[in-house]
């Protein structure tokens, strides 16, 4: 038993609701109230002063990469790439470019080079004509290859999958369905070993950043059907709980693992950056250029109400307006015809959305999976949001304010390792939103990375918020985010995080 007394404990089950002491027995809440030091004066058990510190749930991330998160620990990592040149010496300085079977490249932005683009084949060679190299772009669905890995890889040709120069060569850059054959074959040389080498590091970084529990998305075109199954085979083992979409359109595989849901990055459309998310007019820096759809209207529609019928929670990647519309009306189709209530089908980003959307998505009572962090790192002027959509669509991109309005209830994600795990950045980017009508509270935002990521996975009567009976996740914050100046909600400091009652981080030590 422990008592945690002379904090404000807020419990996320209705606004407004606070607590100063909170009571913990194993791994549940037995009681919330206001005990103080006087009155368990004579009380055997553990008691830790808050001294005015903050409890909240502890965090979920709902939509996260864990395997490509893993694997970001033991690849070249281009974030500080500031040129071309900078990306030739960062691969040519990487101590480990022969110890695995391909040395993979990650998070490299062509917004954050000074040329503006990406390396070709020919500047990567001149760093790497000895080994297999592929990188790809901050969000997957662009990679690059040097002339060693298309070699050896044998990539199939597919027209509009390979660019080409002015010459006709092949520039190395591979997008679409050439970009996911690259990657699976990259993912097929790899041993579960060095999977798994970087779980340690990322689970450190979540825990210190208040994650308890994770929503990995695994397997899907862009990754491999082994992810989905490395982390089923080790979740026990992880220090915080993780629940898997399966990202698959065979739901035999679903079910032979008894999951109760199916999908995450079933990738419907694809990203701005790669020009494939879907959209109604041409991408601002290309000619006629509307994105790409992967599914067909009936095949969504034979695929959502195959897994409708078996009960399972179905979650399908919509970036763009014109694949969250298609992707809303197949939902509406099957919802007619076979009413569930409380489905909880959930549509991931949902970054552009046009108002009638939102209206849609309220109606057929739709989840959504959202990554605030997108407007903290892709807004700026000649960035990644500015460049592709132009000045009007980029101020319309993540509508918080409206979708919080129509009553929808949203789950924050990180996106990882595409973002930072890191659930307050993600609160401080969903409240100061640089279009200010699609800001949101601080307590709304607290309930996308609480209650809402339960909700979106059905447990929300476990975790989620602070009850008696619900499990004993939260987290200890230095300060009230409340209570802050909104700006600097990135900066609050996370002095402990708790999971089933047991103490996993402190900023004294850690156990």
């Amino acid at each position: 038993m422990a008592y945690f007394i002379n904090g404000t404990i807020l419990t996320l089950e209705n606004p407004g609701e606070c607590f100063t002491s909170m009571q913990v027995s194993e791994d549940r809440i037995v009681a919330l109230g206001y005990t103080n030091a006087q009155e368990l004066k004579n009380v055997d058990e553990e008691i830790i002063d808050l001294k005015g510190k903050t409890i909240l749930p502890g965090f979920y991330d709902s939509h996260l990469h864990l395997i490509s998160t893993f694997l970001n620990e033991i690849s070249i990592n281009f974030d500080h790439a500031k040129s071309i040149g900078d990306v030739q010496e960062i691969i040519d300085q990487w101590p480990y470019k022969y110890d695995y079977p391909v040395a993979i490249g990650k998070r490299l932005s062509e917004f954050n080079l000074k040329e503006r683009r990406l390396p070709t084949r020919v500047e990567l060679d001149r760093v790497s004509a000895d080994f297999p190299l592929v990188i790809s772009s901050i969000e997957f669905h662009t990679v690059l290859m040097n002339s060693y890995a298309l070699n050896q890889f044998r990539i199939p040709f597919i027209n509009h999958g390979f660019e080409k120069d002015g010459n006709k060569n092949f520039t190395g850059k591979l997008i679409n369905q050439a970009a996911f054959i690259a990657l699976k074959k990259v993912y097929d040389r790899l041993e579960d070993k060095h999977y798994l080498e970087g779980a340690d590091k990322t689970f450190e970084t979540a825990i210190k950043n208040g994650v308890t529990t994770m929503v990995a998305v695994e397997g899907g075109p862009l990754f491999h059907t082994r992810h989905p199954e490395i982390i089923l085979q080790n979740k026990k083992i992880f220090p915080i709980d993780i629940e898997v979409f399966y990202s698959t359109t065979d739901l035999k595989k679903v079910l032979k693992h008894d999951l109760p849901r199916v999908g995450g990055d079933l990738f419907l459309d694809g990203s701005f950056r790669s020009r494939n998310a879907a959209l109604y007019e041409p991408y601002n820096d290309t000619k006629d250029n509307l994105g790409k759809l992967f599914y067909t209207e009936q095949g969504l529609i034979e695929f959502i109400e195959h897994a409708h019928d078996l009960n399972l929670q179905i979650a399908i990647h919509a970036v763009g307006p014109r694949a969250i519309d298609r992707l809303l009306f197949a939902f509406e189709t099957v919802l007619q015809k076979k009413i569930n209530p409380n489905h909880r089908h959930r549509i991931e980003h949902f970054e552009l959305p046009l108002t009638e959307h939102i209206q849609k998505a309220k109606e057929l009572g739709i989840t959504l999976a959202m990554h605030p962090t997108y407007e903290y790192f892709f807004r700026e002027k000649g960035m990644m949001y500015d460049t592709r959509l132009g000045e009007e669509r980029a101020a319309m991109t993540n509508p918080f304010r409206q979708i919080f309005d129509a009553g929808i209830r949203v789950a924050g994600c990180s996106d990882s390792d595409i973002m930072p795990i890191n659930p307050m950045l993600g609160i401080h980017s969903a409240v100061n939103h640089p279009n200010p009508k699609s800001r949101i509270t601080v307590y709304e935002a607290i309930q996308m990375y609480t209650l809402n990521g339960a909700y979106a996975i059905f447990q929300d009567e476990e975790k989620g918020s602070l009850k008696a009976g619900k499990k004993a996740d939260f987290i200890i914050l230095e300060q009230n985010p409340l209570e802050v100046d909104p700006t600097t909600l990135k900066d609050i400091t996370i002095h402990s995080t708790y999971k089933n009652g047991k103490c996993l981080f402190t900023l004294q030590h850690n156990r």
